[in-house]
């Protein structure tokens, strides 16, 4: 990494320099160990002036504004018994990555930043409390818990889904047939395996992935959902029907020989390229509010019809997972001959009338994946 030009981290309207740090999450200890706290894990506030110079050289100082990825509407310091204090919302998965093992990542913000940080025990509420003698060194300490959440839920399995579901009867059908039809036709094929098919019940075109670790930040990302619905969605449809054709085949990688992920392509059939655009400003919203991370510029609207990591798990929800686990035991398969036979394959035209965030590894009694909100366009 070079430390002239560190990676810039966008959170909301904010802007953060990331620079290098030794510390890792590592895959047996993500999010935890969470560990009680005891009275005496709490630093003794320092009744000290703080050089206002401190603070206009630190990396993790931005302007003072809402924070996305904790909370969006506690952002009220207050002047309490003599000290200024912040209430944020926090899932309580991360309190053991903000604690660190035995309050040793904790104490050390608290000396940084010059705070008291009090974390509720466990099942005692969700709210962090920030002590401080100044306003300054409170929103020290809140961007510096914003990042350490932003980098816990970075590298922590997505949660949830947003999606347009392809719940129709007639693409149903079509599914079974291009089904029956590969497996008739394809059956010798290298890897080639009918458990590798999508869940017909499960089609969808992901808007994005995001990870959502509490009710709370659930109820947060519907509202966002709502806002995409009202700020831009209802104006560029203008009462017109989101229209999508399902027709073609592609893969994710360069070699038909050895594709992991095989889908159905999207086509916009609308003026004004208006499905590409509502998909990307669905996406661009949950990024810049830190519940998703950016994977790419613009939204691939596809519908993964096989996916290769099926046939390890049956519960894999698309092409964006890949269980550790499983990576060494992930097999590809040869695609030359479905996409010679059937890669102008037409699944339908169909009306698009709802998005959906969902949680993933869940089943709804229609058996696409439970809905946690939805809108209607």
């Amino acid at each position: 990494m070079n430390i002239l030009q560190p990676q810039i981290v966008q959170l909301g309207n904010r802007r953060y320099r990331q620079n290098f740090s030794s510390l890792k999450i590592q895959s047996n200890d993500t999010l935890a160990p969470y560990e009680e706290e005891t009275d005496d894990m709490y630093t003794e506030r320092k009744a000290c002036d703080i050089d206002d110079q401190e603070y206009k050289d630190e990396s993790c100082l931005m302007e003072c504004q809402q924070m996305p990825t904790i909370s969006d509407e506690q952002s009220q310091i207050e002047f309490v018994n003599g000290y200024y204090k912040l209430e944020l919302r926090v899932a309580s998965a991360f309190y053991g990555f903000i604690i660190g093992r035995n309050g040793e990542k904790k104490s050390k913000l608290e000396r940084d930043t010059q705070t008291t940080v009090r974390i509720p025990r466990r099942n005692q509420g969700d709210t962090i409390t920030i002590e401080g003698n100044d306003k300054k060194s409170i929103i020290s300490c809140r961007n510096r818990l914003e990042l350490f959440v932003q980098n816990a839920r970075n590298q922590t399995p997505f949660t949830h889904l947003v999606t347009f579901p392809l719940k129709f009867e007639k693409l149903k059908h079509k599914f079974k047939e291009f089904m029956d039809l590969v497996i008739k036709d394809c059956s010798q094929d290298r890897g080639l395996h009918e458990s590798l098919f999508q869940l017909p019940n499960k089609l969808h075109l992901t808007i994005n992935i995001c990870t959502l670790m509490s009710e709370y930040e659930a109820e947060l990302a519907s509202n966002l959902l709502e806002k995409c619905n009202k700020s831009f969605i209802n104006d560029l449809l203008d009462g017109q029907k989101l229209k999508v054709q399902i027709k073609g085949l592609e893969y994710m990688n360069d070699d038909p020989e050895q594709v992991d992920v095989l889908y159905a392509k999207a086509a916009d059939l609308n003026t004004g390229n208006m499905l590409q655009r509502i998909a990307d400003g669905v996406m661009k919203t949950f990024v810049n509010c830190g519940y998703a991370k950016k994977q790419y510029d613009r939204v691939k609207l596809h519908a993964t019809v096989m996916n290769s990591l099926r046939r390890v798990d049956q519960s894999i929800d698309n092409e964006f997972e890949e269980k550790k686990e499983n990576k060494n035991r992930r097999e590809t398969f040869d695609c030359r001959n479905i996409l010679k036979l059937f890669g102008d394959f037409d699944f339908g035209i169909y009306v698009l009338e709802e998005i959906h965030l969902s949680l993933r590894f869940t089943s709804a009694p229609d058996g696409y994946y439970e809905c946690v909100s939805k809108i209607n366009i």
